[in-house]
């Protein structure tokens, strides 16, 4: 590669291959970076519709000015330590996105509703590196064209590069990278191979160069160290988890938790003895297979740490569950930090909870779907009519469904559980809705219990009413929303606006 005349901005010759390589990297780097930034958010907005939207928007919408300003700069500054520049401020603005997660989102999400912040969030991020980066491709192929004659194919050869880069960074991203080196980490990893490919162009240095480079190493290294959002946090192809550690109050016995988010348990072990630990909600499912005259086997849909079906069995010894869990790497982290052990009696399923559902050929005394999480992170494929007529063909003639969802019981947000509801009330003869904690809170976002009973010869309520009476005042079924839950559509495979109906649009 030839370089004359930097300082007058002019380039006679520039390596056809380096420019490829800057090309196909920056394309693969930001790919990368919109998908470890779903990661960042997903702890304070969940991983719903509205956070991806967000992202892919904001990113989007500042490559496209990064694109404008890279030509419009490339027609009047021509020279590869432009370039140098742009991709050393790239690694500089990377960088800062690993020590702003941990202290700007935690603000900005309980300042505002959902959609502003995650989209001021993503803003705030995502704005420069993506502008930055998205300046790389135009500026390179300016490069490219003041050398060569054939413009058409250069142009379309950087396109393909960089097309190719994004493809493979996607790819890399999400069946390896996130895995494996965890969402913080990767973002240092980032800022790293961007300032590698300036350093690459930074010769003859000079001594803004070198004092640039050295600013941007110490950048990198600050974030490399720099302790993120949470020392417990872990990244897994699925999600990323918060393992933290607690003192149970009044007992005073230590509890191991696992969450997705920074405001919520999603399963949790004493720490002293491995003895599950009870979640408020467990007293329904408790319910749900003390209605049914014979537990034998049991179907649990979100295994999660795997904290009921142990409690199960040790209630139930003669029981059996099928325990279905979507992450393999979750399951291991089951075993190591939460003490769960084999046992015949427990057959753990690494599935899609849907999916195992759609193929099922089983027969359950008692189905349990504890995969609604978080508001803001609803598997919708597990809400629909279909998701639901397959849990009542596999449901033996009197047997019940259970249902831990997290929503409000009433005003706009609420139409998610009466959507829901309605939706199970066109297959099964009985529901019954339930608040957790406390049915004066209705507009609170909370735990909501439902039981769908298949039986057409037992009175569900009843039921209940004698098995649980305390559990039974917490009915909220004969509320407003339930009355009017015919006026809702049903939640189907192919409309299931969950997000927004848990936002209240």
């Amino acid at each position: 590669m030839q370089r004359t005349g930097e300082d007058t901005g002019i380039v006679i010759d520039t390596s056809a291959f380096l420019i490829g390589l800057v090309v196909f990297v920056s394309g693969a780097v930001v790919m990368v970076l919109e998908l470890v930034g779903s990661r960042l958010l997903a702890p304070f907005y969940g991983n719903s519709l509205f956070v991806w939207t967000s992202l892919i928007g904001v990113m989007l919408g500042f490559m496209a000015l990064g694109g404008f300003l890279g030509g419009r700069l490339g027609d009047r500054h021509l020279s590869t330590k432009i370039l140098f520049w742009i991709l050393l401020s790239a690694s500089i603005s990377i960088s800062l996105v690993s020590f702003t997660e941990g202290t700007l989102l935690p603000s900005l999400a309980a300042g505002s509703t959902l959609r502003i912040a995650a989209v001021i969030s993503a803003t705030l991020l995502f704005a420069i590196p993506s502008t930055l980066l998205g300046a790389v491709s135009p500026y390179c192929t300016r490069l490219r064209l003041h050398a060569l004659a054939d413009s058409g194919a250069t142009v379309g050869s950087l396109y393909a590069l960089s097309t190719v880069g994004s493809i493979t960074g996607t790819f890399a991203a999400g069946f390896w990278l996130i895995a494996n080196i965890g969402s913080h980490d990767l973002v240092a990893w980032l800022a790293a191979v961007v300032l590698i490919l300036a350093a690459i162009l930074a010769p003859p240095l000079t001594m803004k160069r070198s004092a640039g480079l050295i600013a941007a190493l110490a950048m990198l290294l600050g974030a490399m160290y720099y302790p993120g959002t949470s020392e417990g946090s872990f990244d897994t192809q699925y999600d990323r988890y918060f393992i933290g550690r607690e003192i149970e109050s009044g007992t005073l016995r230590p509890v191991v938790t696992l969450a997705r988010d920074t405001y919520s348990i999603e399963s949790a072990t004493y720490s002293d003895n491995g003895e599950p630990f009870l979640l408020d909600y467990y007293d329904y499912y408790d319910l749900a297979l003390q209605s049914v005259p014979d537990v034998r086997k049991t179907l649990l849909i979100g295994g999660g740490a795997f904290s009921y079906p142990r409690h199960q069995l040790e209630n139930y010894p003669d029981s059996t569950t099928d325990a279905v869990e979507i992450d393999p790497q979750l399951v291991e982290v089951a075993r190591s930090t939460f003490s769960l052990t084999d046992d015949p009696r427990l057959n753990v399923v690494v599935e899609d909870g849907r999916t195992f559902l759609n193929d099922s050929q089983d027969n359950y005394d008692v189905i349990l779907i504890d995969a609604f999480k978080s508001a803001s992170s609803i598997p919708y494929q597990l809400t629909t009519y279909e998701s639901m007529q397959h849990c009542y063909d596999v449901l033996d003639e009197d047997g019940i469904l259970a249902m831990n969802l997290i929503a409000s019981v009433d005003g706009a947000g609420s139409r998610f559980l009466w959507a829901e509801y309605g939706t199970l009330m066109e297959i099964f003869p009985q529901v019954e809705v339930f608040a957790v904690y406390d049915p004066a809170e209705l507009s609170d976002i909370q735990n909501i219990s439902v039981l769908a009973s298949k039986s057409t010869s037992i009175d569900l309520m009843e039921t209940i009413e004698r098995v649980a009476p305390e559990l039974a005042k917490q009915r909220i079924t004969e509320l407003a929303g339930a009355q009017g839950y015919e006026s809702i559509p049903l939640i189907t495979d192919d409309f299931a606006p969950v997000d927004q109906y848990l936002m209240g649009l």
